[in-house]
């Protein structure tokens, strides 16, 4: 099954003080072994980048320069696939947001549901399991409880 990984798995897993951090860690192992058929989008790579590097967010932050280079790994590693939004995304995005009355930052979780749809994704590994209910087309799961 293909399986699209949230930001919050990733951070989890380069998070030291996370009580997760193993969990969210051996996600990402069995990903680099193909044992799970994962997948990650840009926006989940530009969402971890803001995460990590913000001492507002997580307790130690990490440097830009290091972030930016385990985003570069992940992107550029053949294990983990990448998927990325189409030209229709935007309409069927704010097609969505209407019918669900979203507002301010669910949108963003609307973009990786719609992501996921475009390239026929039915699963998320995600810590948010109740952001991603009203999407009938895609399964939330939090591998990490």
């Amino acid at each position: 099954m293909k399986i699209l990984l949230d930001t919050n798995i990733l951070v989890h897993s380069h998070n030291k003080t996370s009580p997760y951090q193993k969990k969210a860690s051996d996600i990402i192992r069995k990903a680099m072994r193909r044992e799970i058929e994962a997948y990650i989008s840009p926006q989940v790579l530009y969402e971890f980048f803001a995460v990590v590097t913000n001492p507002k967010k997580v307790e130690y932050p990490i440097s830009s320069e290091e972030a930016a280079e385990i985003c570069l790994d992940l992107w550029e590693c053949r294990e983990i696939e990448k998927i990325n939004p189409t030209t229709r995304a935007p309409k069927e995005v704010f097609k969505i947001v209407k019918e669900l009355n979203l507002s301010k930052g669910e949108v963003f979780d609307c973009v990786l549901a719609v992501t996921a749809k475009e390239n026929d994704i039915e699963m998320i590994y995600t810590e948010n399991v109740d952001d991603f209910k009203e999407y009938g087309f895609l399964k939330a799961l939090n591998p990490l409880i």
